[in-house]
């Protein structure tokens, strides 16, 4: 696998495993590449890595900062100093560890976390500030079993100094410790993932915070990937909406997007697509939990044949947590739709 992927957040959905064969059908090697849902960011990093101009966008904060710190970012990286600006005294609401300790964090880490958002977000070199609270997306996910925010039991032991589950398993047992150990154990490992990263592809790469048919209206380019989120699977706003408040400072609605909504889901894509006819080539990802439960290839190759022709390619994959939903994945869809 492609190592620069270490320096990324390892978010549901992520394409590390798929994105050679997205890029197998793409009919232009260099030129302008559109990323329309940045997400965790393995596409667009790898589209930086192969020459193109990538301009990337996502509504999400947190991608957001993931584009600014690894995709636009050609040369700026994590220094040990860097780290030492976390454990500043920052003024701070305290907001982590009256809201999500000790749920999801203990609260040395909600501590920790509280000053050092508070530490990233005042420093004043743009490149150093998304590197920062990139480096602490990455921390708050390697503290969380699979990255995720709902297993509170394991928190709440550790909290009350009981070990014995928490540390009970392998497999866990490392992600639960660092959420009681020193920070700059873990900081210092993630720094130098991120680091490995960074490069400069020699083009002046983009990165939006727009609602998609917005930025679709205005961004020019040769090719465009869509990877929406399927309708069945649990919304990545409910998924990540912990990482979105520790962010904001505050809490926040975090509510579904139109492509988890089954009334509008369809409705929402034709318009995704109607706004993005002057891009020549379009690449779609999409998938299904259950054969009845989401847009179907056929229904997809339908919305886009509206528009030019096209054709589906079904992929073996399988998502190692259940695309986050907790199903069994044998009957996991996933396919391309690829305009020809």
């Amino acid at each position: 696998m492609f190592s620069k992927f270490q320096s990324l957040p390892s978010y549901f959905g992520g394409k590390r495993k798929l994105v050679k064969q997205i890029f197998k059908p793409i009919k232009k090697t260099d030129g302008v590449f559109i990323d329309a849902f940045l997400g965790g960011g393995s596409v667009s990093l790898y589209a930086k890595a192969k020459g193109y101009k990538v301009i990337s966008n996502d509504i999400a904060f947190r991608s957001y900062i993931i584009g600014r710190a690894i995709i636009a970012n050609n040369s700026v990286t994590l220094e040990d100093e860097d780290l030492a600006r976390l454990f500043v005294q920052s003024k701070n609401n305290g907001f982590i560890r009256q809201t999500y300790c000790p749920k999801v964090f203990v609260s040395k880490t909600a501590d920790f976390l509280d000053n050092a958002v508070a530490a990233a977000l005042s420093v004043e070199n743009e490149n150093k500030r998304y590197l920062l609270l990139h480096l602490l997306i990455k921390f708050i996910l390697a503290c969380r079993q699979f990255g995720q925010f709902s297993n509170t039991r394991v928190t709440k032991d550790l909290e009350a100094r009981k070990f014995d589950r928490p540390l009970r398993s392998r497999l866990y047992a490392s992600r639960n410790i660092r959420m009681i150990q020193n920070p700059m154990l873990t900081l210092r490992k993630l720094k130098d993932q991120i680091n490995h990263g960074i490069f400069d592809n020699h083009q002046n790469n983009e990165i939006h915070q727009k609602d998609v048919l917005d930025f679709l209206k205005d961004v020019q380019g040769d090719v465009v990937y869509f990877d929406p989120p399927y309708l069945g699977s649990n919304p990545y706003e409910v998924e990540y909406g912990v990482l979105e408040d520790v962010l904001a400072g505050k809490k926040l609605a975090n509510e579904p997007s139109a492509f988890n909504r089954e009334d509008i889901a369809s409705e929402f894509m034709e318009k995704m697509f109607a706004a993005a006819t002057h891009i020549p080539q379009w690449i779609v990802s999409l998938g299904q939990n259950k054969k009845d439960v989401g847009i179907t290839p056929e229904r997809l190759l339908e919305m886009v044949r509206k528009h030019r022709k096209a054709e589906v390619q079904m992929l073996e994959h399988k998502w190692i947590m259940n695309n986050a939903v907790g199903r069994d994945q044998k009957d996991n869809i996933e396919y391309l739709i690829v305009t020809v």
